[in-house]
């Protein structure tokens, strides 16, 4: 004990061979909790600087009792009654101990340790591990050369610099203030430090339930630790094929909203619905938001196809035509259709309403309108008539926006207001593309980017009631985050991602 520079006391300790057995950093607390308490008198209701060579214990009293090995815990209990703070000083610079403090002497001061030991084994006596899997833990982390070389280094002490460490056991260098050995096993804190070969074991222990990545990290980091755990689990997660044919649909990506049209009618979407037992087919124009309703007497190629040429007969051929990847639109035959009146045809995934989102949306529209007409007994096609005389927001009403004009209704209008007037094609462009960003930046919320798939690449795909099957990448489409996969029968479906 040091007041001014000059030496006031000098004490010191043998250890038995319990306390010769404990960490390095727990030997070094040891020492502060045992020259507090030899000298009670001097320091109690005093600050007291207590300068260390040990680096480590620096830290030890800022950090969370919780986060501590055990038997430091206890320690640092006892070290709460005192104002203390511990400061690193280089060993060199720290004066030497008197001839007397360093001999050994037979007595030990059982009041120290009273208690601290009994904690220790309290800690092990209580884990919900059965004392088989104890003796199994404690044989394996004998045989592990990793362990063996990581409880050499806790007894002795840890190297001032990580590259002066074994390099196996580099790997815990950052939670070196934490490891510690009790009754033959390694531990992190309360932690369990599993060997090698136990680790597969455990893996499979903790996945045995089926949960998530998530929970199953959680589950092993409140009892057991080893380097790259997480990075494990989440690998046999993936892994596992009852989990995978049984998981929850991809997270929603961010947006890849279509390009505004230029002008009417050069992009269109199209789609096939069933309400009240019937089938329908809905055409809708990017541009405007107008749309053609016709039922369906078949879900065949050729019925679609008949349709498509009636709507296009009026309005004249679009540039592209988007819809799903559904039977009547993959078909050869709806290929050549439009190959033959020259214009594109982009596919997106069934079931996949995001995909060809204004298609999807106004065939919500479609319903509404077929079921209020329905329960108030009037006429649908009225009903279709006033959504398309309807403004849309901030802008024109889809029919002035593809014709130029409003249409005659119902309602009462003068000849002035039935007279075609040109939209200006730049307003309606920067008015959608405010909307387009709004919803955009909505949706972005709760999305998040999925990373691109590679040709040959492992993969399954949701089936429509939820369960998932296995298939492999077979090449990317002309649609963003499109893909053709293969299945092990070698049929070939396209996906969205």
């Amino acid at each position: 004990m040091l007041q001014d520079g000059r030496p006031v006391a000098y004490t010191s300790k043998s250890l038995n061979s319990t306390e010769w057995n404990y960490a390095q950093i727990e030997k070094e607390l040891y020492a502060v909790l045992f020259g507090c308490k030899r000298f009670h008198e001097y320091m109690y209701g005093r600050y007291v600087t207590i300068e260390s060579d040990h680096k480590p214990l620096e830290s030890i009293l800022k950090k969370p009792l919780t986060a501590a090995l055990p038997r430091l815990q206890r320690m640092i209990l006892q070290l709460q009654k005192y104002n203390i703070s511990i400061i690193h000083k280089p060993g060199k610079d720290i004066p030497v101990a008197d001839t007397l403090s360093r001999k050994s002497i037979e007595f030990h001061d059982k009041s120290l340790c009273d208690g601290m030991d009994a904690q220790i084994h309290t800690v092990l006596s209580n884990m919900p591990v059965s004392d088989q899997r104890l003796s199994e833990i404690k044989n394996a982390t004998a045989q592990d050369p990793q362990l063996n070389a990581l409880r050499r280094t806790t007894l002795s002490g840890w190297p001032d610099k990580r590259p002066q460490c074994s390099p196996e056991i580099q790997e815990f260098w950052n939670h070196r203030d934490e490891i510690s050995l009790m009754d033959g096993i390694m531990f992190k804190g309360e932690k369990m430090i599993i060997p090698k070969r136990l680790r597969k074991d455990m893996i499979d222990r903790i996945h045995s339930s089926h949960m998530g990545i998530e929970k199953s990290e959680n589950r092993a980091r409140d009892l057991l630790f080893w380097p790259g755990m997480g990075k494990q689990i989440e690998e046999a997660v993936q892994a596992c094929s009852t989990c995978q044919e049984r998981q929850a649909t991809n997270p929603k990506e961010p947006p890849l909203s279509h390009a505004i049209p230029e002008r009417p009618w050069q992009v269109i979407a199209t789609d096939l619905f069933t309400w009240n037992s019937e089938d329908y087919i809905i055409i809708v124009d990017y541009y405007s938001r107008f749309f053609e309703l016709e039922r369906l007497h078949s879900c065949t190629a050729e019925a679609v196809i008949h349709k498509l040429k009636s709507a296009m007969a009026r309005h004249g051929i679009p540039v592209s035509v988007i819809s799903d990847n559904g039977l009547c639109y993959a078909s050869s035959k709806f290929q050549q259709f439009a190959k033959s009146w020259s214009f594109t045809h982009s596919t997106t995934s069934p079931h996949y309403p995001q995909s060809n989102g204004q298609a999807k949306t106004t065939v919500q529209t479609a319903k509404k309108l077929l079921d209020k007409a329905k329960a108030e007994h009037k006429d649908p096609y009225l009903s279709l008539l006033e959504y398309r005389n309807t403004p849309v927001g901030n802008l024109k009403s889809p029919a002035q926006l593809l014709m130029s004009r409003r249409l005659r209704s119902i309602l009462p209008a003068t000849p002035k207001q039935l007279e075609p007037q040109v939209v200006c094609r730049q307003t309606v462009r920067e008015r959608r593309e405010v909307c387009q960003q709004r919803q955009q930046t909505y949706f972005s919320r709760a999305a998040r980017p999925l990373p691109q798939l590679c040709p040959g690449a492992p993969v399954r795909f949701q089936q429509q009631d939820g369960s998932w099957k296995s298939a492999m990448v077979k090449s990317c489409t002309d649609t963003p985050r499109s893909y053709n996969i293969t299945t092990d029968t070698g049929q070939v479906y396209c996906r969205n991602r």
